[in-house]
């Protein structure tokens, strides 16, 4: 009979041991919590402003002068002072430099891209779009009647560059461009 109890009193003995150590951990001390303040709860969370919305000008202008020009590789920089480069193109200062007008101040912004209506051929590849690099016709000597004449850069001297800009003559052309709003 002596042996029966310890069967029944061995694993009474553990479980009271288990459930004792149990309620004594969960009753340990635990670190208090930092109180969050009732306000931040209720409050929406705060976003940044939103940005301003940048506005744009369409301008557009139809049957002006289009012409070719080669530059030298030791030239020095564009007006814009940026090298020359394929797809890219000059206009006519604000103000003619004999009037008083200024080389870096083009008549289209520096920079800008003007679409073609309709693409240009330079060195085999069609472009449809050029950038604002340059200033030429500084004293609109040429094309006075078209104020907003393009001169599209075919690419550094040489026989075959030169022959393609004088096949490619002038040309009447159509574009528009993009200024932001002021």
């Amino acid at each position: 009979m002596l042996r029966d109890g310890r069967i029944v009193f061995f694993p009474l003995a553990i479980l009271a041991l288990f459930l004792a150590s149990y309620f004594f951990f969960q009753s340990a001390y635990q670190p208090d919590t930092k109180p969050v303040p009732e306000t931040e709860l209720n409050q929406p969370p705060v976003l940044p402003p939103a940005p301003e919305p940048v506005w744009f000008v369409r301008f557009a202008v139809e049957n002006q002068k289009s012409t070719y020009y080669t530059s030298y590789a030791e030239e020095p920089a564009s007006a814009s002072s940026r090298g020359y480069f394929l797809g890219s193109g000059a206009v006519h200062p604000r103000h003619p430099l004999n009037e008083g007008g200024n080389a870096l101040e083009p008549i289209i912004p520096f920079g800008t891209t003007i679409f073609l209506a309709q693409p240009v051929e330079i060195q085999g590849n069609w472009y449809d779009t050029l950038e604002i690099n340059d200033t030429g016709d500084v004293n609109y000597r040429l094309w006075r009647q078209y104020p907003y004449w393009v001169d599209v850069y075919a690419g550094t001297v040489n026989y075959y560059t030169e022959k393609a800009a004088l096949e490619k003559g002038i040309d009447l052309i159509d574009y528009h461009w993009y200024e932001p709003w002021q």
